[in-house]
């Protein structure tokens, strides 16, 4: 997965996946919309055969870098959890 970062404000952050996986991108979107101050979050797939996704998070009241941060430390943790559970079956 590469990513470029096009837009990258208080309140608003684009980045340009290249080779991401539609469900990690989801993912990540279920989780932004979790956090407070988050206005807008999602993403649009390119062409089907360039395999890149521009996603978009707006924000409110915070910055957009820190719920984006904050989203993917959740996530972290979320799938340290899981796998401390399926390591005990």
């Amino acid at each position: 997965m590469e990513l470029n970062v096009l837009k990258k404000e208080a309140g608003e952050l684009k980045i340009q996946f290249k080779n991401a996986d539609q469900g990690f991108l989801n993912l990540i979107k279920d989780v932004l919309w979790t956090e407070s101050g988050v206005e807008m979050a999602g993403f649009k797939i390119d062409h089907p055969e360039t395999n890149g996704a521009l996603f978009t998070l707006k924000t409110k009241g915070k910055a957009a870098k820190d719920i984006w941060n904050s989203a993917l430390k959740t996530a972290s943790d979320e799938f340290t959890s899981f796998a401390k559970c399926i390591k005990n079956l």
